[in-house]
């Protein structure tokens, strides 16, 4: 029977990568061993299990592993006890939450079948103009708080650091001036430097474990000493012979430490001898691990569609005056294969006659009428009755250009794109272009990223549901909130959630019209019911609490509690009395203030205070101090 693999991985919050990962590893010859950093605030075990269907997967007991402390050491020392407690594997594999292969689990299997050398690297001080012996001649006494941090920023936190990293160097100096070298503790090791990322055998690895006492000894007060003790630990065993001199990774040191690569280099990363890569992030180029996902056999991502029917979804109210333009701009459209669900939502005036006399002309268009339930309701309606791979929504009183479903459907079909964004044109006495800059792919935590900051225009070209086209299947999982206004902002952060990747279109191909009573009018000042948007704010606060997004869950509170502060002006002195919003604006603020206090900064927990305090004046305040 072939022996097993263990892949002994460290992983921090990057879970779109580490998704990919497992799924490229899974395999029935595999087992995984996986630590994810005790710093990452939310991890669900069950989701994550969900991920693996063949290999055996274990979750290694978290801790707090630090940059260049010995940490780092010791987490990959438990790793591997915990893998040769549960049996003996031919090969153990350290990898990152942000490796990937670049070889499929045959061509990995095969290559090592036979093979009982030790790959790892290793150099000596200079060889590569590496200058590392101070790393282990000195004690670095403060490495587990100030590792590589260059804490430049504004702050007593980052002005403590730089006090705590100018005494290290201090004491480092001292010990330089007095010709300390803790290396002659031990006049038969021969130290070397080498990349922490190995794959070892068996045999080896347990003689690693056997030396742990002496490792962490040798780790403690180190700088960085996970460079160290592999390599140092075989060039000075009985293993020196079976060091291979190379760690079956592309690791480029030249272009960055380590370099991060990018989609461009998908050929050189095809081409490479190498079975793995770091670093590879899905968040930052789903791109790239979607195609080299796709080189190693993992799955299908090319789409095989062709000529797929695109629905057009188009709420109708109360717009004789629009429609025409609408409905005409979704005929002309150069892609064909088209169908337009014209849902008319109770209208009063003509609406309902001009849509019929286009389905009666037009076997593409589709009549629907239901009683006023308003826009959200209708939205759904449409999206329900629509027969099409890919779904667009359009307000009735906007138009679209002739190239719209073209322009998008090309993306949306070479990327296999769940959600296609357009820049757009607010039409207004003097247009203004809310621009997307760029043809870019966001995986769903860089785009989630986006709503933490309201803004920017990439913001405002996030937050509409028009200018996009979706995946139908985005909806199977996703509906619009009736009742409610501010409804897009209610959905966009559950249809990123329910995506893999969302692509940009560098065109603004989607002219929205500004005018007072349309279907989705802002409405009066008065209207409370812009309170939703608070509602709708809070709920992404609590779809960001998961895995996928707690590096920046931070902003997403922020967004919430600026989003509150920029409705606060929008009512008047006379709102604000009548209907005592300056009590209700404080319970708000108290409620979230309580909850999410451990998230803001000292900064706006001062501000935020202020804006508890005197609701209808902060805004005129906060301008005051500007």
């Amino acid at each position: 029977m072939e022996k097993k693999h263990a892949y002994l991985i460290m992983a921090h919050n990057d879970f779109e990568s580490l998704h990919y990962l497992l799924k490229a590893i899974d395999d029935d010859r595999n087992d995984i061993y996986l630590h994810i950093d005790k710093k990452t605030s939310h991890v669900n075990h069950d989701e994550i299990k969900s991920w693996v269907k063949s290999a055996g997967l274990v979750f290694v007991p978290r801790m707090n592993v630090r940059w260049g402390h010995s940490s780092f050491v010791k987490c990959e020392l438990n790793l591997l006890e915990c893998a040769t407690k549960a049996g003996h594997y031919h090969y153990y594999h350290f990898l990152s939450g942000i490796d990937f292969p670049l070889k499929n689990q045959d061509y990995i299997h095969a290559l090592l079948k036979d093979k009982d050398l030790e790959y790892i690297n290793y150099h000596f001080e200079g060889d590569e103009g590496d200058d590392f012996a101070w790393k282990i001649r000195y004690y670095h006494y403060f490495m587990r708080w100030i590792g590589r941090g260059h804490f430049d920023g504004p702050g007593k936190k980052n002005a403590f650091f730089r006090w705590l990293k100018n005494i290290n160097w201090k004491l480092v100096g001292k010990q330089e001036s007095r010709g300390f070298d803790r290396r002659n503790n031990y006049p038969d090791i021969d130290f070397v430097k080498g990349d922490n990322w190995v794959s070892i055998t068996d045999d080896f690895a347990r003689f690693v474990l056997s030396k742990k006492s002496k490792i962490m000894k040798l780790s403690t007060f180190a700088n960085t000493p996970d460079e160290f003790f592999m390599a140092t630990l075989a060039y000075n065993s009985e293993y020196k012979d079976r060091i291979a001199g190379d760690v079956l990774r592309l690791i480029d040191w030249k272009r960055g430490e380590p370099y991060e690569f990018i989609y461009t280099d998908l050929d050189e990363l095809k081409q490479s001898d190498k079975l793995f890569a770091r670093k590879i992030s899905y968040v930052n180029e789903p791109e790239l691990v979607r195609a080299l996902a796709e080189h190693i056999g993992v799955q299908e991502v090319v789409n095989q569609l062709t000529n797929p029917l695109v629905s057009l979804v188009v709420p109708i109210y109360n717009v004789e005056e629009y429609l025409v333009e609408c409905l005409d701009s979704l005929a002309s459209q150069t892609y064909k294969n088209i169908q337009v669900v014209m849902v008319d939502d109770g209208s009063k005036d003509s609406s309902g006659k001009i849509a019929k006399s286009y389905s009666e002309k037009d076997p593409r268009f589709v009549y629907i009428y239901q009683e006023n339930q308003g826009l959200s309701a209708a939205r759904n309606t449409g999206i329900n009755a629509s027969s099409g791979e890919y779904v667009a929504l359009i307000d009735s009183d906007d138009w679209v250009d002739s190239d719209y479903v073209e322009a998008m459907l090309n993306v949306a079909l070479k990327k296999n794109a769940d959600v296609i964004i357009s820049g757009l044109i607010k039409e207004l006495d003097v247009p203004q272009e809310i621009c997307i800059h760029g043809d870019k792919a966001y995986s769903k935590t860089s785009a989630m990223k986006v709503l933490g900051n309201i803004f920017t225009e990439d913001y405002l070209a996030f937050i509409v549901a028009v200018n996009k086209l979706y995946k139908r299947e985005i909806f199977d999982e996703v509906q619009f909130q009736t009742g409610r206004l501010h409804e897009d902002e209610f959905a966009i952060h559950r249809i990123i959630d329910a995506s893999n990747i969302i692509c940009t279109v560098d065109k603004s191909l989607y002219h929205y019209r500004m005018r007072a009573n349309s279907i989705t009018s802002s409405e009066q000042s008065s209207n409370l019911r812009h309170f939703d948007i608070v509602d709708a704010h809070r709920d992404r606060v609590e779809c960001c609490k998961n895995q996928f997004y707690t590096d920046f869950y931070r902003l997403i509170v922020y967004s919430l509690f600026e989003e509150i502060i920029w409705l606060m002006p929008t009512y008047n002195h006379e709102t604000f009395k009548k209907y005592g919003l300056n009590n209700r604006f404080r319970r708000i603020m108290i409620s979230e203030y309580t909850k999410n206090f451990a998230q803001l900064d000292n900064h706006q927990r001062k501000e935020y205070l202020l804006a508890i305090l005197n609701p209808e004046g902060y805004d005129e305040n906060r301008a005051s101090k500007a």
